[in-house]
């Protein structure tokens, strides 16, 4: 046994010897659409691309002999992600075939309670899609809840670079604005949803590749994610200039936020405002859009319509009581009415009001991070 373990350790050595070498070469000459890398941008890149470049391929000259298990994760200076493998998408209606992709995730999982069950009740005559490979798991489906028709898409990742916002024309502050749909195909998202049409409104925190863009905190709660992919809540009266804004981006390794709110759901309590909020008509009949946060790494994207015959919507406080409900740990409000858009696999998932999708500013989405 010893010597196994030294010989599978003098292997492991000479691959990882010339896999160092052949990655300096790739930094160096540059492959594909990849230039020669300057100085400044390899010692600024090359770390944990190279070692992430080291393991998989040791995992890939070592399998069967050694359990590497494969990082993958993108760069978020990038926004296109690597395209889906469309032999992975597929719907259903039979709850042993989600039970079986749910099986081969395991290891995605890890443990996480999923909020589909296989007692699951679909919305009658419709079926769950969903896609999988080794870095994300999206599942995404429709139940009827108070006669409103809610669309779920669960969604697991393997890398918090895989919770990614995009603004049009990659530019903030830009004037262009597309439907949901167009800005999800551009960057190959998996599953998207709208964000908070921030070039619509001019109120609450925004933050946009870690660097503070707008402080207008006095009565918006805002919602950002951080660089391990989690949601935190800034409350309306917290920060109210750019120097602690600023600080706080630092202090808690802010990567993006969102404007629109309110929070519905924090530490898994239901903190919904009882009385009236800026935006969204809360206590109104409305479409409603959210984003919430099961686990690390595990999200649920949610929207309430009216489709065929079901004719309600929610209030803000009835959506914050379901999501209560179902245990998610937090839960915040995006921009609803005609906005509120979930696209999976470029194609809208939800019953959009007045029967198409409104141009806007913004998505979040998840993507693939496996390489094209």
């Amino acid at each position: 046994m010893n010597i196994m373990k030294f010989l599978l350790r003098g292997v492991a050595l000479v691959v990882s010897v010339a896999l160092m070498c052949g990655m300096l070469c790739v930094f160096l000459t540059g492959t594909g659409s990849e230039s020669a890398a300057s100085a400044s941008t390899l010692s600024a890149g090359i770390g944990p691309r190279f070692d992430d470049y080291v393991n998989n391929s040791k995992a890939a000259a070592l399998d069967g002999i050694v359990p590497i298990k494969k990082v993958y994760r993108l760069d978020r200076m990038i926004p296109v992600a690597p395209e889906p493998d469309q032999s992975r998408f597929g719907e259903t209606d039979d709850p042993a075939v989600v039970q079986a992709i749910l099986e081969d995730a395991a290891d995605l999982i890890d443990g996480q309670e999923m909020q589909w069950t296989p007692e699951t009740q679909l919305m009658p005559g419709t079926k769950l899609r969903y896609y999988y490979d080794e870095t994300i798991l999206v599942l995404t489906w429709k139940e009827i809840v108070n006669w409103a028709v809610y669309t779920f898409s669960e969604v697991k990742i393997a890398d918090p670079s895989q919770f990614r916002r995009y603004l049009a024309d990659n530019t903030f502050g830009s004037d262009i604005q597309y439907a949901t749909s167009d800005m999800a195909s551009t960057v190959n998202a998996v599953v998207a949803i709208n964000g908070d049409f921030y070039k619509f409104r001019s109120l609450g925190m925004v933050v946009y590749e870690s660097e503070v863009r707008r402080v207008a905190g006095d009565n918006i709660e805002s919602c950002c994610i951080d660089s391990e992919g989690n949601m935190h809540f800034v409350h309306m009266g917290e920060i109210m200039d750019k120097e602690s804004a600023e600080k706080y981006v630092e202090d808690n390794a802010i990567l993006f936020s969102v404007a629109f709110g309110p929070i519905m759901v924090e530490n898994g309590e239901n903190v919904c405002p009882q009385g009236e909020y800026v935006f969204g008509e809360i206590t109104d009949i409305y479409a409603r859009a959210a984003i919430c946060q099961t686990d690390p790494l595990h999200y649920l994207l949610v929207t309430v319509n009216h489709e065929g015959g079901y004719s309600n919507c929610a209030t803000v406080r009835e959506l914050a009581a379901e999501l209560t409900r179902r245990g998610v740990d937090m839960a915040y409000t995006l921009d609803g009415g005609q906005t509120a858009t979930i696209v999976m696999n470029d194609e809208v998932i939800n019953s959009v009001e007045f029967g198409s999708q409104r141009n806007i500013s913004d998505i979040l989405y998840f993507a693939t991070a496996l390489p094209d």
